[in-house]
């Protein structure tokens, strides 16, 4: 029994990832377009509307580049239209949310 090594062990070259999602396409996408965001903004007041819409835009570049990169499967292009499918319908919903939210020109003027 004692030769029996445990399969829950790492072997003793192996050496944990410092980034566990380094592998997760979607994660690698969101982290560069918001590391590409944060230096083109980086040391200017920016709205927050500003930055989703600059989000949303790097982010369709890189799907691009994706995209028209032809060693990835099928397989990863579809999850990375849907994810960034899944983006844009989540900003939307939260433009439009926050447009009910914002009162009318002509709640205040009445006020």
């Amino acid at each position: 029994m004692a030769d029996v090594k445990s399969t829950n062990s790492q072997d003793a070259s192996q050496k944990p990832e410092a980034d566990p999602f380094a592998r997760a396409v979607v994660y690698r996408l969101r982290r560069d377009a918001l590391f590409i965001v944060s230096n083109l903004n980086r040391g200017i007041h920016v709205e927050n509307d500003t930055v989703k819409r600059q989000l949303v835009f790097v982010q369709s570049q890189l799907c691009t580049a994706l995209l028209a990169d032809p060693r990835l499967t099928e397989r990863v292009k579809t999850v990375v239209l849907k994810f960034h499918a899944a983006t844009i319908s989540e900003n939307l919903e939260d433009r439009r949310g926050a447009r009910r939210r914002r009162p009318s020109t002509t709640l205040r003027a009445a006020a």
